[in-house]
């Protein structure tokens, strides 16, 4: 199987959780969801309709996610303007009534993708585009304002293994499904974290899986039974799509 490889970052990153209301938190990892998003602004594809996620469906796409720099959160205010009907404003304020909130964010997130499609020519594209640097419309970390960046690493052949008996190093995040019980190998140092996050979406927008995942907040290798992984032909890398 072959898979595209670049790093992902910005200076800012918010991905809200589904569980915020009034002051919104967010995921500490990217969910599949919003990189489907990404994947489809460095493409192109057409957004009504939600047409991007058809295409990227159609063409079995998966992702793999690493942790880069290691997870750091802060909060910032932000003023949110009302944008909806006519509502009296005083001192006559154009722009409407303000509502200040905090925010939580990622702080320099960075991420290194792992992408693999069925549709070549789909997949091809995307290969072309990120090695050229380009994007068709400008890419954000969750919120317009939080723009990002993507640099190619490489194209790397992965072959599919299943049920490990023995602990595998693993470079990505983890889904828990995929882990054998009790196999995960706390080493000293090693500072990890499971969160919910949603899986795949539909074309309506929905979210139709939820999951938990186990992830190394550092960023460093976790050592883990699993019931399924994808590695390089020279076994150097392990990595399990979501």
């Amino acid at each position: 199987m072959k898979v595209l490889i670049f790093d992902l970052r910005g200076d800012y990153g918010h991905f809200r959780a589904y569980y915020s209301t009034s002051s919104p938190v967010s995921f500490s990892v990217i969910p599949p969801t919003a990189l489907f998003g990404i994947i489809g602004a460095i493409l192109g594809l057409p957004k009504e309709n939600n047409e991007y996620l058809k295409i990227l469906n159609r063409a079995k796409t998966k992702v793999a996610i690493k942790i880069n720099n290691p997870i750091k959160k802060t909060r910032l205010g932000i003023n949110l303007i009302n944008t909806k009907g006519n509502i009296w404003v005083p001192k006559r304020r154009r722009e409407g009534p303000r509502t200040p909130i905090k925010y939580e964010f990622l702080k320099e997130p960075g991420y290194r993708i792992f992408v693999t499609m069925e549709d070549k020519e789909v997949f091809r594209k995307l290969i072309n585009m990120v090695q050229n640097h380009q994007t068709h419309y400008t890419i954000s970390l969750g919120l317009s304002e939080l723009l990002a960046d993507v640099s190619y690493v490489g194209l790397q052949e992965y072959v599919f293994n299943e049920s490990e008996s023995d602990y595998v190093e693993v470079s990505t995040v983890v889904p828990l499904k995929d882990i054998i019980d009790d196999g995960i190998l706390v080493k000293e140092g090693m500072q990890f974290l499971k969160e919910r996050i949603p899986f795949r979406m539909n074309t309506e927008r929905v979210v139709e899986e939820y999951g938990q995942i186990l992830m190394e907040v550092k960023g460093k290798k976790m050592n883990l039974k699993l019931k399924r992984y994808w590695k390089t032909e020279d076994g150097n890398e392990n990595i399990v799509f979501i």
